[in-house]
């Protein structure tokens, strides 16, 4: 089972930088596939009550000098492949978001998700796309499989994006939904042509 989470943690880096290098083998100046990399940061709340959020918690990280609250941080990073819709500035998105939640409180909650999703030339974009989150219990680590659905606005300033998202991932019954805003900046990679 640990092997499994770990490939699957590896598996959106190698399929992006395997693009990358694909794109530096070509010699078509118009390429319409764009290689974007950035940072996230944000904040999640579980909707549950925080009594409960507490006890659960508790189960697997036991402190008794704290209480644990339903919003934590997120820390991640994101992958993106953008393809261009003709000469327009709106395109098609595939994003790989690897994200770390918790850390403000002690607790370490890893999650990928791979959306797909269009982006408008204003910077209005929306995508979906499945999430996997590493859960954990008494029993033992596992995973959590269900769907993230995200909305949000990207500015853009020069070579620089910067985006603003707002996702929920309505969990499988017995588990309680998640909300999610992250924002962050995102650089186009610069792929040296080979000759």
């Amino acid at each position: 089972m640990r092997k499994a989470l770990i490939l699957l943690m590896w598996v959106p880096l190698l399929l992006f930088f395997g693009i990358a290098e694909a794109l530096a083998e070509t010699g078509d100046e118009e390429l319409r596939l764009q290689l974007i990399f950035g940072p996230r940061v944000g904040i999640s709340y579980v909707v549950v009550n925080p009594d409960d959020f507490n006890n659960s918690v508790q189960e697997v990280f036991p402190d008794d000098n704290r209480e644990y609250f339903p919003v934590f941080t997120q820390f991640g990073i994101n992958l993106e492949q953008r393809i261009r819709l003709g000469g327009t500035k709106s395109h098609f998105a595939f994003q790989e978001v690897l994200v770390i939640g918790g850390l403000d409180q002690n607790i370490v909650l890893p999650s990928l998700n791979l959306l797909i999703g269009f982006r408008s030339h204003a910077g209005l974009e929306f995508g979906l796309g499945p999430n996997i989150s590493m859960s954990r219990s008494t029993e033992g680590p596992g995973v959590t499989v269900s769907v993230v659905y995200a909305v949000g606005w990207t500015f853009s300033f020069k070579n620089v994006f910067v985006p603003v998202n707002f996702a929920i991932v309505p969990t499988p019954s017995g588990g309680h939904p998640r909300l999610t805003l992250l924002t962050g900046f995102n650089f186009e990679m610069k792929l040296k042509r080979r000759p």
